[in-house]
């Protein structure tokens, strides 16, 4: 397809090059006295040591000022998130890819120079924040195991500012929609709510942040995709203006920020995300906002239905702004709604043209349509029809159009904020979805299938009303993309049902610090609902406004509740319960989670003969949401590439068994099948008497459970271990 213009040129070049640039706790295991010495650690007895619950809850700042103060290092706040992402990621599948080893290596290498976020875990997110090693997959199907050699800058801008990379997270297909789910990696869940998606296009990055995972979780906006999934997860999401972070394009186009709890962390981050060459265009916020007028609506820009609880949210800031000597003033849209998103799916015909270009870079075909979401295809059809030159029929081009309602918005936008330097709005139009809502209805599926039979106004027209389903629960958030202002979503009511629903500031461009002010105002007089683990849930909100005499949101005694996870971790599987060391007797694989599929793989193990069989120490077992059970293990093969790499094996019986012996052979008889197998004086395997050899038949007297594993007592009284590898009944 042609190219639109030099405007629509730059932003597909741009998405472009975004795509072509380029869990697991360390859970204290003790060593198996007969592979590996014990490891002797020094450390002040004096130390409080950090919870999971705790890390959990921290903020970033809070992290890094442990680590600088030395009460925490940057490998165990990783650790803390693996053991965290081991045990949640299952249910939430936010996390779909990992890089536990090159995280701890990079902590151990860490210099302290002043960072804000000095050795704080951080999730960046799978699309346009890539990392070296790390997925490249736009979340298509047919680019599954894509990869990238490069780390793009705003990755490394998160980097610099003292952060540990730890994993990327999910998000769906070309970032198109306002929830996560793809074919390629399915569904994320919300942590508030499991049932829930937590919103999109970053929300794996926001479940991350709301579960604790990580304190924040990197994201990036271009149709509110930061803050819809704040709005559905209990976080603050900041848009900042287009074009001043690090590494972003000036044209409308994707902003990359991040998923927060905390105002002070966002302010930081923003500090250190924005471009220095464009720092003197960020205006300082005003020293007293008592007397600011404030605009705000409640209604859609579009004419879809704005649920009772997103009315209520934004009610209950319009009172609290009033006892805080605002102005809020209700105002119809700024702008034509309709027309703003007829310019931005204009906009997205690029997606789909970039989608099959890259599909058609891995498997040297035009991509299908079961190959890809139907609004992937759809986009990718019309891209093909799109008016590249005027006639009497159409008098502009697309590019042109697409560039006057830009225009069009933008003097309009100017106009509004001379007026009202705020305009505030719900963030989305409703609380979170269910999963199994679809994205898409079947109806409008179905006619999508075949639009490549319709002529361009129709296929865009059909584009508008099959996204008309998803856009009615957030129509308020893509003016700001448009116009490039900067706006930000805050977490401040929660639902009769127990889920979190955000209100939206949006100012004028390069007024970001105003929005962080407004920011502060709300979280210090505790109107913030977020998600903790170590204190009850954030209540509902009740319907009593707030008045002059009070600055706290009414709470109720009755905390909302997550529900139980679907995976669920049992005691014993077998013979194996946890800290048993099991070895595999045939070809497994390591996968990041206990849903196995080819994508999440660590490590490969291929069979061996038995002396050589790779070793693991079950530190978990899981039965999944398939009713499929799993170990989470730890890799003990000593000097090998794996050592040490944590993750989930089958526990197939016939493909992984118990390493040591846990009964008697009925001879009493027993093989030496190892070059040589060391005699001890006693139980501990400490002191060595004497050596056997390969082929060796020996007597059993008895057998011992010592700790993780079991020994023999000789005949002659000496005691030998009971692993498989060393020995065999005879």
């Amino acid at each position: 397809m042609k190219h639109f213009s030099k405007r629509f040129k730059q932003y597909l070049m741009l998405l472009f090059m975004a795509t072509f640039f380029g869990f697991f706790g360390a859970t204290s295991i003790p060593t198996l006295a007969d592979t590996n010495p014990p490891i002797k650690t020094t450390a002040d007895a004096t130390r409080q040591v950090l919870t999971d619950a705790q890390y959990r809850d921290a903020s970033a700042n809070d992290l890094a000022k442990m680590v600088r103060a030395k009460q925490a290092t940057p490998e165990e706040l990783i650790h803390h998130a693996f053991s965290l992402l081991a045990r949640d990621n299952p249910t939430l599948n936010a996390v779909i890819y990992s890089r536990e080893q090159a995280a701890l290596q990079e902590a151990s290498e860490l210099k302290d120079t002043g960072q804000p976020f000095y050795g704080v875990p951080l999730l960046v997110k799978g699309l346009m924040q890539l990392i070296s090693g790390g997925p490249n997959t736009n979340g298509l199907l047919p680019s599954a195991g894509a990869t990238t050699s490069a780390t793009l800058p705003i990755t490394k801008a998160f980097q610099n500012a003292g952060f540990i990379v730890i994993g990327v997270t999910n998000f769906p297909e070309m970032g198109l929609i306002n929830v996560t789910t793809s074919k390629l990696y399915g569904a994320t869940s919300n942590p508030w709510n499991t049932d829930y998606n937590p919103g999109g296009s970053s929300g794996g990055a926001a479940a991350s942040t709301a579960d604790g995972i990580v304190p924040l979780a990197g994201g990036n906006d271009a149709g509110g995709s930061i803050r819809i999934p704040a709005s559905w997860t209990g976080l603050i999401g900041l848009k900042p203006t287009q074009g001043i972070i690090t590494g972003d394009s000036s044209t409308p186009a994707a902003v990359n920020f991040a998923e927060t709890k905390t105002m002070e962390d966002t302010n930081l981050l923003f500090d250190s995300l924005l471009n220095p060459k464009k720092s003197d265009q960020v205006e300082s916020a005003p020293t007293n906002l008592k007397g600011m007028t404030i605009a705000y609506s409640t209604k859609s820009p579009v004419g879809t239905p704005v649920s009772k609880d997103a009315v209520k949210a934004v009610e209950r800031a319009v009172s609290f702004l009033r006892t805080k000597g605002f102005k809020p003033v209700e105002v119809g849209s700024p702008v034509d709604g309709q027309k703003l998103m007829q310019a931005y799916y204009l906009r997205a015909t690029s997606s789909g043209s970039t989608a099959n270009f890259i599909i058609k870079q891995k498997t040297k075909q035009n991509m299908t349509f079961d190959q890809v979401s139907p609004m992937t295809w759809a986009l990718y059809q019309a891209s093909k029809k799109l008016p590249t030159t005027a006639s009497k029929k159409l008098p502009t081009t697309a590019s042109q159009t697409y560039q006057n309602e830009l225009n069009l918005i933008n003097q309009q936008m100017i106009n509004f904020h001379k007026q009202y330097p705020l305009y505030l709005t719900p963030t989305t139009a409703t609380a979170a979805p269910r999963n199994d809502d679809p994205a898409f209805l079947s109806e409008d599926v179905n006619k999508l299938k075949t639009i490549e039979n319709l002529d361009s106004d129709q296929q865009m027209q059909l584009i508008y009303e099959s996204w008309l389903h998803g856009l009615s629960k957030s129509p308020f958030t893509q003016l700001a993309n448009l116009s490039g202002e900067p706006a930000i979503s805050l977490p401040t009511y929660v639902s009769s049902d127990g889920l979190p629903l955000g209100i939206q500031f949006q100012a004028a461009q390069n007024n970001d610090r105003l929005l962080l002010k407004i920011g502060d105002l709300f979280e210090k007089n505790g109107l913030f609902k977020i998600l903790t683990h170590t204190t009850k849930n954030p209540p509902a909100n009740k319907d009593t406004p707030i008045t002059s005499s009070s600055n706290a949101v009414p709470t109720t005694t009755t905390p909302s509740s997550k529900p139980e996870k679907s995976a669920v971790i049992i005691k014993k599987y077998g013979s194996i319960h946890v800290n048993s060391a099991v070895y595999a007797t045939k070809k497994i694989n390591l996968y990041q989670v206990p849903v196995f599929n080819k994508l999440q793989i660590k490590a490969s193990y291929a069979k061996q003969k038995r002396i050589n069989r790779p070793m693991f120490v079950v530190t978990k077992i899981i039965k999944n949401q398939n009713g499929k059970v799993r170990y989470y293990v730890k890799d003990v093969n000593h000097h090998t590439k794996t050592d040490k790499l944590q993750g989930y094996i089958t526990a197939r019986k016939d493909f992984v068994e118990n390493a040591y012996y846990t009964s008697l052979p009925k001879a009493l008889k027993i093989k030496v099948i190892a070059n040589h197998l060391n005699e001890y004086k006693d139980a501990r395997l400490s002191k060595q008497i004497q050596s056997d050899r390969r082929n060796d038949t020996l007597t059993i007297k008895k057998i011992i459970h010592h700790h993780l594993t079991t020994r023999f007592q000789l005949s002659n009284g000496h005691y030998i271990t009971a692993n498989k590898k060393f020995i065999i009944f005879k």
